[in-house]
Protein backbone atom coordinates (compact mmCIF):
# COMPACT_ATOMS: atom_id res chain seq x y z
CA UNK A 1 0.00 0.00 0.00
CA UNK A 2 2.81 2.26 -1.06
CA UNK A 3 0.10 5.26 -2.46
CA UNK A 4 -2.23 5.07 0.60
CA UNK A 5 -2.05 7.94 2.73
CA UNK A 6 -1.47 7.50 6.32
CA UNK A 7 -2.54 9.27 9.29
CA UNK A 8 1.28 10.60 10.24
CA UNK A 9 2.47 11.35 6.77
CA UNK A 10 3.20 15.09 5.93
CA UNK A 11 1.87 17.50 3.68
CA UNK A 12 4.39 16.57 0.99
CA UNK A 13 4.00 12.89 1.37
CA UNK A 14 0.12 13.39 1.08
CA UNK A 15 0.87 15.83 -2.14
CA UNK A 16 2.91 13.39 -4.25
CA UNK A 17 0.13 10.61 -3.34
CA UNK A 18 -2.72 12.75 -4.54
CA UNK A 19 -1.11 13.43 -8.03
CA UNK A 20 -1.87 10.34 -9.98
CA UNK A 21 1.85 10.70 -11.94
CA UNK A 22 1.64 7.41 -13.91
CA UNK A 23 -2.44 8.51 -15.33
CA UNK A 24 -1.20 12.08 -16.48
CA UNK A 25 2.02 10.35 -17.88
CA UNK A 26 0.01 7.58 -19.49
CA UNK A 27 -2.09 11.06 -20.99
CA UNK A 28 1.01 12.99 -22.39
CA UNK A 29 2.29 10.25 -24.23
CA UNK A 30 -1.14 9.27 -26.10
CA UNK A 31 -1.74 12.74 -26.39
CA UNK A 32 1.52 13.39 -28.50
CA UNK A 33 0.35 10.33 -30.69
CA UNK A 34 -2.82 11.06 -31.69
CA UNK A 35 -2.93 13.15 -35.29
CA UNK A 36 -3.87 16.79 -35.41
CA UNK A 37 -6.54 16.08 -37.22
CA UNK A 38 -8.37 13.72 -34.44
CA UNK A 39 -6.98 15.87 -31.66
CA UNK A 40 -10.76 17.42 -30.90
CA UNK A 41 -12.28 13.88 -30.29
CA UNK A 42 -9.20 12.11 -29.40
CA UNK A 43 -8.18 13.95 -26.71
CA UNK A 44 -11.81 14.17 -25.52
CA UNK A 45 -11.94 10.37 -25.71
CA UNK A 46 -8.09 9.54 -24.26
CA UNK A 47 -9.60 11.84 -21.45
CA UNK A 48 -12.78 10.23 -20.55
CA UNK A 49 -11.02 6.84 -20.55
CA UNK A 50 -7.76 7.45 -18.62
CA UNK A 51 -10.09 9.05 -16.22
CA UNK A 52 -12.89 6.83 -15.88
CA UNK A 53 -9.45 4.00 -15.52
CA UNK A 54 -7.93 6.08 -12.37
CA UNK A 55 -9.90 4.97 -9.60
CA UNK A 56 -9.70 0.88 -10.98
CA UNK A 57 -5.91 1.67 -11.29
CA UNK A 58 -5.50 3.03 -7.55
CA UNK A 59 -7.74 0.63 -6.31
CA UNK A 60 -6.45 -2.80 -7.96
CA UNK A 61 -2.92 -1.86 -8.76
CA UNK A 62 -1.82 0.54 -6.01
CA UNK A 63 -3.90 -1.07 -3.38
CA UNK A 64 -5.51 2.84 -2.80
CA UNK A 65 -8.82 1.94 -0.25
CA UNK A 66 -9.19 5.35 0.80
CA UNK A 67 -12.72 6.71 -1.59
CA UNK A 68 -11.59 9.97 -0.61
CA UNK A 69 -8.10 9.57 -2.04
CA UNK A 70 -9.64 8.34 -5.27
CA UNK A 71 -11.96 11.04 -5.68
CA UNK A 72 -9.47 13.95 -5.38
CA UNK A 73 -6.61 11.54 -7.60
CA UNK A 74 -9.20 11.40 -10.15
CA UNK A 75 -10.01 15.00 -9.81
CA UNK A 76 -6.57 16.00 -9.71
CA UNK A 77 -6.24 14.39 -13.39
CA UNK A 78 -8.79 16.71 -14.09
CA UNK A 79 -7.10 19.40 -13.07
CA UNK A 80 -4.02 18.31 -14.80
CA UNK A 81 -5.51 17.76 -17.98
CA UNK A 82 -6.91 21.31 -17.74
CA UNK A 83 -3.41 22.72 -16.93
CA UNK A 84 -2.21 20.99 -20.00
CA UNK A 85 -4.62 22.39 -22.37
CA UNK A 86 -6.34 18.91 -23.43
CA UNK A 87 -9.80 18.44 -25.01
CA UNK A 88 -10.19 21.88 -23.54
CA UNK A 89 -8.37 24.21 -25.87
CA UNK A 90 -9.88 22.09 -28.65
CA UNK A 91 -13.74 22.84 -27.07
CA UNK A 92 -13.02 26.54 -26.56
CA UNK A 93 -13.11 26.16 -22.36
CA UNK A 94 -9.56 26.91 -21.68
CA UNK A 95 -7.85 30.03 -20.64
CA UNK A 96 -4.08 29.06 -19.69
CA UNK A 97 -3.90 31.82 -17.29
CA UNK A 98 -7.08 30.46 -15.33
CA UNK A 99 -5.61 26.68 -15.64
CA UNK A 100 -2.03 28.42 -14.68
CA UNK A 101 -4.15 29.30 -11.13
CA UNK A 102 -6.27 26.48 -11.02
CA UNK A 103 -3.77 23.95 -10.80
CA UNK A 104 -1.64 26.27 -8.12
CA UNK A 105 -4.04 26.54 -6.06
CA UNK A 106 -5.66 22.83 -5.93
CA UNK A 107 -1.84 21.47 -5.68
CA UNK A 108 -1.15 23.63 -2.35
CA UNK A 109 -4.99 23.06 -0.85
CA UNK A 110 -6.06 19.24 -2.08
CA UNK A 111 -3.42 17.74 0.57
CA UNK A 112 -5.48 19.59 3.52
CA UNK A 113 -8.21 18.47 2.38
CA UNK A 114 -8.00 14.44 2.11
CA UNK A 115 -7.09 13.04 5.98
CA UNK A 116 -7.08 9.66 7.47
CA UNK A 117 -7.97 8.66 11.18
CA UNK A 118 -6.11 7.07 13.02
Amino acid sequence: MVRQIKPDQNYRDKLLKLIPSEIVAAYMVVIGIIPKDYAKWGTLIVSLLLLILTPFYLKKLQNVTNNMQIAFCSLSFVVWVYSLGGPFMYWHVYEPWIASIVLIIWTLLVPLFVTIKK
